[in-house]
């Protein structure tokens, strides 16, 4: 377990089927995608295991993530060292230096959980396993523009919008706006 607060737990995702299963079950509702990925891009259970199987695995620079509330699973969250990412990707990001900084991703593939605090939650709680345990100087996120929502949970745990990243993500077959957010070691919370 890598991270624990109140009632939820966060835990490395495991090569089994019952977590791409999950994975199937979130990148395919139609709710999830309006804001992660995109309603035009669902995942079938062979597009998630070519997906996440490599980040499993330790092939790709992602740490995936399962997070549970009151041991129910219900979202993704990936974390990763910004310098260990190809450069193409890493240029995205429009940032002079990125020695330890760590970027997040996180959804809440439960929509019956949206709007409880339970993202804020989590959040804070990874945001302070960055800082501590993996030692991080800088964390920073990539909202669209228009998810106004996760821009709120963002803003309550601290992070601040830095710069708009012009048509920094492809969703819906048009290329969107995004804030690119960070938060500062010093400035977190805990």
């Amino acid at each position: 377990m890598l991270v624990i607060k109140d009632e939820i737990k966060l835990r490395l995702m495991r090569d089994d089927k019952q977590d791409y299963l999950l994975m199937e079950k979130w990148r395919s509702d139609e709710e999830v995608l309006k804001f992660y990925g995109g309603r035009d891009y669902p995942y079938d259970l062979k597009k998630v295991v070519e997906t996440y199987q490599p980040r499993i695995l330790g092939e790709e620079p992602l740490i995936p993530c399962i997070f549970s509330y009151k041991n129910i699973e219900i979202g993704y969250l990936q974390y990763y060292d910004l310098n260990q990412l190809p450069p193409h990707i890493k240029q995205m990001y429009s940032l002079e230096k990125t020695d330890n900084i760590y970027g997040i991703d996180l959804f809440i593939g439960e929509t019956k959980y949206w709007n409880q605090g339970i993202g804020t939650k989590l959040l804070s709680a990874v945001i302070n396993y960055i800082f501590t345990e993996v030692h991080a100087v800088k964390i920073v996120i990539d909202a669209n523009v228009r998810n106004l929502r996760a821009i709120h949970c963002y803003e309550k745990c601290g992070f601040v919008k830095i710069k708009l990243l012009p048509s920094h993500e492809l969703y819906e077959g048009k290329y969107q706006d995004c804030w690119l957010m960070a938060i500062k070691r010093n400035n977190s919370l805990h």
